[in-house]
């Protein structure tokens, strides 16, 4: 099932959440407030991991990449970035080096790596 963001959709898999973006989406600012909320509504208390497939992504300005750098209080634990070479990986690479995330940012062009890793980390808490 599931829920729509601004720019695609999200459902919770035990306790990861995946984040499909749309093709050629760009964010603003008021889509990554309601994506942080749709996050902590799916979380519903619960510590998550994050797997964000980014692949087909066309844009995301630094102020709306600074804004992901928040845990969302201890809800959202760790991120995977799922790129494919070319601007989503690009985007995956400045949210790293110049937003300096609360929790551990990884970046994978395999959606079972991904996953893997995301699961992974919530499993250890």
């Amino acid at each position: 099932m599931g829920k729509r963001t601004p720019i695609g959709r999200m459902y919770l898999d035990g306790r990861v959440i995946v984040h499909t973006i749309d093709a050629h989406a760009a964010l603003a600012s008021d889509g990554a407030r309601e994506i942080q909320r749709i996050t902590v509504d799916l979380a519903a208390g619960s510590p998550v991991a994050v797997v964000v497939d980014m692949r087909r992504m066309a844009f995301a300005g630094r102020d709306v990449r600074g804004m992901f750098t928040d845990d969302l209080g201890g809800v959202e634990v760790a991120t995977a970035l799922l790129v494919s070479p070319g601007v989503s990986l690009a985007l995956a690479g400045l949210f790293k080096k110049y937003a300096a995330p609360e929790r551990p940012v990884e970046v994978f062009e395999d959606a079972v790596e991904a996953l893997s890793w995301a699961r992974g980390h919530v499993e250890a808490i």
